[in-house]
């Protein structure tokens, strides 16, 4: 039976609201959100699913206790906007300043304001307790979720563009290294980049020419230059797909590098989506290179 509590902080703004869009919070409902996906993206099966997070026909109740405690804010300081919408940066956080108005324009979205982001540094912890047993093979695969939460995991706004960027405080090198292989066995593609940075909206900026000069070159995200298209890189038009490529900045000994994974495509993406590719976005990019220009 489990019955854990987990340190976490988060390595890069988070933008996690509830009615209240424009003041985030550590969510209990966002934490069991994102181990869901991991679950799924993992190999777990719907009657797997069903049995480690309820729901059903009968909507049986979760046999896991989630809950945050210790919760310590910390401020994001002077919110970084761009010179221009087409900026590396702005790539990454162009949708996160417009996100709840209809008619925002960049940087003047009603969620973009100190309330509305957590700042780096924020802390939490998160209590899990196992309530009732459950067959070995959904257990083993939620243990495996929260390793991949506590190294990869991210909530709130922008989760695939490095916003929301939540770690264990114990995270290591070693710790980095089983789940990698963790996730590379279960068909999962990891980059990462050999630079550190020592804060946030410099790592992002270095997502964002990655972005920018190469993966939607590539993999358009609509315009007259390059149309929007079905892919792993997510897209609004032909179809609403969310991207199976996820920016996600980690944090070592104190300093933030980019890195990126990509979910298997036959767990998370539809089916237009998955035959647009015959091998991961990631496969053949190197990001110890440097971004393109």
């Amino acid at each position: 039976m489990i019955t854990l509590p987990i340190a976490f902080e988060c390595i890069t703004p988070c933008m996690c609201a509830g009615a209240d869009q424009s003041f985030s919070e550590i969510r209990p409902s966002a934490i069991r959100g994102a181990l869901r996906w991991w679950f799924r993206a993992l190999g777990g099966t719907q009657h797997q699913e069903i049995e480690t997070f309820g729901g059903g026909e009968k909507v049986a109740a979760s046999p896991f206790q989630i809950r945050v405690g210790n919760f310590v804010p910390k401020a994001v300081g002077q919110l970084p906007v761009p010179n221009s919408p087409t900026s590396p940066k702005s790539y990454i956080l162009y949708f996160a300043s417009i996100a709840g108005g209809q008619n925002a324009t960049f940087g003047k979205g009603p969620r973009w304001n100190a309330q509305g982001m957590l700042g780096t540094g924020t802390t939490f912890t998160l209590h899990v307790r196992q309530l009732r047993t459950i067959p070995d093979g959904s257990l083993n695969l939620f243990q495996d979720s929260l390793k991949a939460l506590s190294h990869y995991g991210s909530i709130g706004l922008r989760v695939t563009r490095g916003l929301g960027a939540i770690q264990a405080a114990d995270a290591t090198l070693d710790s980095f290294a089983e789940t990698d292989q963790l996730l590379t066995d279960r068909g999962f593609t990891i980059r990462r980049s050999d630079k550190t940075h020592r804060i946030w909206d410099a790592v992002l900026e270095e997502a964002g020419k990655w972005l920018q000069g190469d993966l939607r070159k590539e993999f358009g995200a609509g315009g007259v230059n390059k149309p929007a298209q079905a892919t792993a890189l997510g897209s609004i038009k032909p179809v609403r797909q969310t991207s199976a490529v996820h920016l996600r900045p980690i944090k070592l000994n104190d300093k933030l590098i980019f890195s990126a994974f990509e979910a298997p495509h036959g767990k998370v993406l539809g089916l237009a989506s998955k035959q647009s590719h015959s091998v991961p976005v990631l496969k053949n990019r190197d990001f110890t290179l440097p971004p393109p220009v």
